[in-house]
């Protein structure tokens, strides 16, 4: 499940053309904890993954049900 969404989140970048230091920005996050982040989504805080999902326009429900 970890790596669906991990998968979900670096082809999502690429779609909207979002860079990591762009979303850590965005995220309001240092770029070295982004960066754990999306090496492993697993340590994100639900509050956090759904910012994300929001931000690159994935459905957070969608990469947790399946």
């Amino acid at each position: 499940m970890i790596e669906k969404f991990k998968m979900a989140i670096e082809y999502s970048m690429f779609q909207n053309k979002v860079s990591k230091k762009e979303l850590s920005c965005i995220m309001g996050m240092s770029y070295p904890t982004m960066l754990k982040y999306l090496s492993n989504p697993g340590l994100l805080k639900i509050n956090d993954a759904n910012r994300l999902c929001n931000i690159l326009n994935l459905n957070i429900n969608e990469l947790l049900n399946n």
